[in-house]
């Protein structure tokens, strides 16, 4: 008998004189492979994947002119719910437009082509989609192409505009909502290409992310928020 199977042979008899630490020590070994496993396969590659989609997220989000980034949504943070726009924040550094004494903001040409391609590929997907049920199949194509266009006429015609005392936001399936910068009190983002502004009186104005000229209103905004803008 060599020396591996006397080791053998010596590890059998403890194990047998032993069963009940052999049992511990087992279940400690099974239970050490499992953990290994998941934390290999699913929580580091979790953990990276989630790191990446933040720095991306940083990366496009529009920020003021210090350099912060608006402060998410309690929603947005419970539901996850995080814009990364690597199109749709294309252009969005350029300088807004003025209109006599107001700045008129509108929608980047990145979240205009974005636009575009996806209501192109939700439209297409619809008239290829052969459901079972004959009304869905009749019905579905007319009803995507629908959303598509006003998501288009929506993301086209945005306009987000502001001189020194209101700021109007509005589009062509949108109503006109204008309010007072002196009542302006939060600012958050809810994600989905969304800013949500709260006014003294309780009422919310949702406004286009990604629009040119971004970083100046939101430090505006802020300045607004704090008390710190001047109505001279």
């Amino acid at each position: 008998m060599d020396d591996t199977e006397r080791m053998w042979m010596w590890l059998l008899a403890t194990a047998l004189d032993n069963p009940v630490a052999t049992v511990m020590l087992a279940g400690a070994a099974v239970a050490l492979v499992i953990v290994a496993y998941v934390a290999v396969f699913y929580v580091i590659p979790g953990l990276l994947i989630r790191a990446g989609v933040r720095k991306l997220e940083s990366m496009t989000a529009p920020k003021d002119v210090e350099g912060r980034q608006v402060e998410r949504t309690v929603g947005a943070r419970v539901m996850g719910q995080r814009d990364i726009g690597l199109l749709a924040s294309r252009g969005m550094a350029k300088p807004a437009e003025q209109s006599l004494n107001a700045t008129v903001m509108r929608t980047t040409w990145g979240l205009r082509l974005s636009t575009v391609l996806f209501s192109g590929l939700a439209v297409a997907m619809a008239f290829n989609f052969d459901p079972a049920d004959q009304m869905m199949s009749t019905l579905m194509p007319p009803l995507i192409a629908g959303m598509a266009l006003l998501a288009l006429a929506h993301v086209f015609s945005y306009e987000l505009r502001y001189d020194r005392d209101v700021l109007i936001s509005q589009s062509l399936i949108q109503f006109r909502r204008e309010r007072a910068w002196k009542e302006l009190v939060d600012l958050k983002d809810e994600g989905r290409g969304v800013y949500r502004l709260v006014f003294a009186d309780g009422k919310k104005m949702r406004v286009q992310k990604y629009l040119v000229g971004m970083s100046d209103f939101l430090t505006l905004a802020s300045r607004h928020i704090r008390g710190q803008a001047s109505y001279a």
